[in-house]
């Protein structure tokens, strides 16, 4: 495993393939126990990232894009290649490149909320500022540009209600 100096790094985490992956600012991301990050994903630590526990972080995903905070709730998870921001650039500004001057970057930077319980299928967007709610369902494609509601399922471009979370209980 690459040396990092993680703000926090859980007992018992599975970081696969981590040569592959990039890991910006790791002094501002906290990973909780248990949690299993794949190959090939970026975070940004920005302005702090935390993974609670047992959250699992799919193949291509990319985090904290746009250098705000993220905060990933426990017993989530995202499939393959989705992309989570938390800033942008403002467009009201006729600089909006990156690469400008660092006095000439304008960035809007937010937090972007996924609950507990969360699953967030493959090719996701979640749109910076976003607060998805414990137990939601994000389906594949989907690109979510406002809060979603506790235990919901929403679809499409952009995101809609599709239906709710139905939990079976065993015994």
């Amino acid at each position: 495993m690459t040396v990092c100096k993680w703000k926090h790094l859980g007992k018992g985490v599975k970081i696969y393939d981590d040569h592959l992956s990039v890991f910006l600012k790791p002094e501002q991301i906290f990973i909780g126990d248990y949690s299993r990050l794949d190959a090939s994903i970026r975070i940004e630590g920005g302005l702090g990232v935390t993974i609670g526990e047992r959250v699992h972080i799919s193949m291509g995903s990319r985090l904290n894009i746009g250098g705000g905070e993220l905060i990933f709730g426990a017993h989530s998870g995202c499939s393959d290649n989705v992309i989570i921001a938390t800033g942008n650039p403002d467009i009201s500004y006729l600089l909006i490149s990156a690469a400008e001057a660092p006095e000439d970057c304008h960035v809007i930077k937010r937090r972007t909320i996924i609950g507990e319980y969360v699953v967030i299928f493959a090719g996701a967007i979640i749109c910076p500022g976003v607060t998805i709610g414990d137990g939601a369902i994000v389906g594949a494609g989907a690109v979510v540009t406002k809060d979603v509601a506790p235990w919901s399922i929403v679809a499409g471009n952009p995101a809609h209600p599709i239906g709710r979370r139905e939990l079976i209980v065993r015994n």
